[in-house]
């Protein structure tokens, strides 16, 4: 499974900072009944986990982990159509608390309500208190965040962003980050960028990932502690991140920002302006 450690986006922090404008406005996105941890077929053996955030779709297994965009599409009598990756899946909640996730049939999409649907396939999860072992930890972390960072981390960038991502990696919430915190969020950092940019991550992937942010956590960690401890204290806290940063100029930097940025486009913006 994929390492368990939280944190996020550290070395994009202060890089975003800089940018002002208007607070960003919030889109609707899955309704908010059915935001929550799931599982199939119930929260005490599954052989999936699902949560669904206000923007986000994320499903675990014990092969491979899947991370998507979500709305909704449209809304009907008794059902959604969710928009998930692009495609159209009718969903229902039911008075047990069970959500039904469908996949069309050959007739089409129509139908005002859910009987009356051609499926080919049906999914029941099950409403979880707490999140199926099958999520990695540094991923529930990420869900909790996600939705304050897309409507916060738009092209148009403010200070909010900044504050969002720095809660995230602060583990401990003592209002700093150690040099253990930065290396967990440069790990968050660069799984999260192969899942927004391949969709799924197989689980025999996710051992070469770990390795990679290892090396690549130690390094931006002891760079950024060299050139920002202003007051040796072996942590940074938020004034002295936000103040004159300039984004580690190693290639993991910019390459994990390019591919964060298919599903938070000002990522990539940021990710452009750096040197190769």
């Amino acid at each position: 499974m994929l390492v368990s450690r939280a944190g996020l986006f550290v070395f994009l922090i202060a890089a975003l900072c800089s940018w002002n404008s208007a607070k960003a406005q919030a889109s609707d996105g899955i309704p908010k009944q059915i935001q929550r941890n799931w599982a199939l077929p119930d929260c005490h053996k599954y052989d999936e986990a699902l949560v669904l955030s206000r923007y986000f779709y994320l499903q675990s297994t014990d092969n491979d982990m899947t991370l998507l965009p979500a709305e909704v599409a449209s809304e009907k009598d008794d059902y959604w159509i969710l928009k998930i990756g692009g495609e159209n899946h009718p969903a229902q909640l039911q008075e047990d608390g069970v959500l039904k996730i469908g996949t069309y049939g050959t007739k089409g999409t129509g139908g005002k309500t859910w009987d009356s649907l051609d499926l080919d396939h049906r999914d029941e999860y099950t409403g979880c208190e707490k999140p199926p072992k099958l999520i990695p930890n540094v991923m529930l972390r990420l869900m909790r965040y996600i939705d304050r960072i897309k409507d916060q981390c738009t092209l148009s960038v403010t200070n909010e962003c900044a504050g969002v991502l720095f809660k995230m990696a602060d583990e401990n919430s003592d209002k700093k980050l150690s040099q253990s915190e930065i290396k967990h969020a440069v790990a968050a950092a660069i799984i999260f960028a192969e899942l927004a940019e391949k969709q799924t991550v197989a689980d025999k992937d996710s051992l070469a990932l770990i390795a990679k942010s290892k090396v690549n956590g130690e390094m931006i960690a002891t760079d950024l502690l060299r050139n920002y401890d202003a007051n040796n204290s072996k942590s940074l806290d938020y004034n002295e991140i936000v103040a004159d940063f300039k984004a580690p100029e190693f290639p993991i930097v910019k390459e994990t920002l390019l591919k964060a940025g298919t599903l938070l486009p000002a990522f990539k913006v940021i990710g452009m302006t750096l040197k190769d």
